[in-house]
C-alpha cells in the first residue's frame, strides 16, 4: 500500500527514488525534526568519542564498534522492510530506500548502540554478562523512543499483524524483546571481533570479514534468542506447526523472565566503574533523555484526547508510565556507570 510507504504526506515521487528531500517546514510535526537532530548530534557525538579513544589507545575498537553499529542497523532495518513488512516509517526530511527509510534511522543505531555498549563496557564484565547488561540498558532507553513514535506518527504499526501481538499501549511487547535480545547478540559478537581479535593482533582480513557479515550473525543469533518466546507464537510460520495453540501472554511472560535475568545479572554483578568518569560518552545520552522528555511534556495534551478506540488525532498513544519507569532506570545507570569523581 502507498500511503503506507509514505503515510505522513504520501510523497509519489519519493517511492520512485534511492534519495529524497523534504523540507523542514514540509513535515508532519515539529517533533520530527527534533529527533533527527538529536540523532544527528548523538552520531556526531559518538565518532568523536571513538576517535579520541583511537587516539590515545592506538587501537581501532571503538571505531570499528561504531562502524559494527552502522551496518548491522543497515541491514536490519532493510530486511525488516521486505521481510516482517510489519510498520512504516513517516516522512523526515532525508529519505531512502524509496522513501521507506529515513536517514536519521540509519544514523539512530550507531548512535545508541554505541553509547550503550561503551557505557557499559566501563564495568569489564564477563562477555555474557556485558551482552545481557547492554542489552538491558538500552531496551530501556529505546522504552521511551518506542513510545514516542506512534503518537507522533513517527511510524506506524500493522496492529493486524500477528507478530506484533500482544501490544502494551502502542508499542508491541515483540519490539521491546528485539532491541534486547538483538542488542545482547550485537554486543556479545561485537565483543570479540570489535575488542578480543584486535587485542590479540588476529589477521586484519579475518576482522575486515567477520565485520563484513557480523550483521547475518548478530539477526541470527537473535533469532535464536527468540525462540523461547516464539514456542507461544502458533499464529506466525514456522511457529504454526507446533502441537498447541498461541498464547501470547506466555510468550510475553517468557520475554519478561529473560529481560528480568538481564536486569538481575547487571545488578548482582554490578561494581563502581575503576575508570574515571567519561564527559564525553555521557553528553549524548543527557541530551537524547533530556530531548525526548522535553517532547512528551510538549505532547502530554495528546493525553487528554484519547478515544474510546485508544486513538489521539487518529495515533496510538504512548504509555505514560513506561516512559516514566525508563526515564528514571536509563538515567539511573548512566549516573552509576560515571560515578562523580573523588576529590
Amino acid at each position: 500500500m502507498n500511503d503506507h510507504i509514505s503515510y505522513a504526506m504520501r510523497n509519489e515521487e519519493a517511492i520512485k527514488s534511492w534519495l529524497s528531500f523534504n523540507s523542514p517546514s514540509e513535515l508532519i510535526d515539529w517533533s520530527h525534526l527534533a529527533i533527527e537532530l538529536i540523532i544527528y548530534v548523538g552520531l556526531i557525538l559518538a565518532f568523536a568519542h571513538a576517535w579520541r579513544s583511537y587516539k590515545r589507545s592506538g587501537s581501532p575498537s571503538a571505531l570499528l564498534t561504531l562502524l559494527a553499529a552502522f551496518l548491522y542497523g543497515l541491514v536490519m532495518d532493510i530486511l525488516s522492510y521486505y521481510t516482517v513488512e510489519n510498520f512504516w516509517h513517516g516522512e523526515f526530511t532525508i529519505m531512502l530506500l524509496f522513501n521507506k527509510l529515513p536517514f536519521y534511522i540509519a544514523c539512530f543505531y550507531p548512535a545508541l548502540i554505541y553509547h550503550a555498549v561503551m557505557t557499559i563496557r566501563r564495568y569489564d564484565f564477563s562477555r555474557v554478562v556485558e551482552a545481557l547488561s547492554t542489552g538491558f540498558f538500552i531496551a530501556f532507553l529505546y522504552m521511551i523512543f518506542d513510545n514516542l513514535g506512534p503518537m507522533l506518527g513517527w511510524w506506524i504499526w500493522d496492529t493486524t499483524d500477528p507478530t506484533t501481538f500482544p501490544y502494551v499501549s502502542s508499542v508491541p511487547l515483540t519490539s521491546y524483546a528485539w532491541m534486547f535480545l538483538f542488542t545482547s547478540a550485537f554486543t556479545y559478537i561485537n565483543s570479540k571481533i570489535s575488542w578480543d581479535w584486535i587485542a590479540s593482533d588476529e589477521s586484519k582480513w579475518k576482522i575486515i570479514l567477520a565485520h563484513v557479515v557480523q550483521p547475518i550473525i548478530t539477526i541470527f543469533m537473535g533469532v535464536l534468542l527468540f525462540i523461547p518466546r516464539n514456542l507461544f507464537a502458533r499464529n506466525t510460520p514456522p511457529w504454526d506447526l507446533l502441537p498447541w495453540d498461541s498464547n501470547p501472554e506466555m510468550g510475553a511472560f517468557v520475554y519478561l523472565i529473560m529481560f528480568s535475568l538481564g536486569g538481575w545479572l547487571f545488578l548482582i554483578k554490578w561494581r563502581k566503574p575503576q575508570v574515571e568518569r567519561d564527559v564525553l560518552l555521557m553528553i549524548f545520552p543527557f541530551i537524547y533523555l533530556t530531548g525526548l522528555a522535553y517532547i512528551f511534556i510538549a505532547k502530554f495534551h495528546l493525553f487528554f484526547i484519547v478515544t474510546s478506540e485508544g486513538l489521539s488525532q487518529g495515533l496510538a498513544v504512548g504509555n505514560l508510565l513506561v516512559v516514566v519507569l525508563a526515564l528514571i532506570v536509563s538515567a539511573t545507570i548512566l549516573l552509576l556507570s560515571h560515578p562523580v569523581p573523588k576529590d
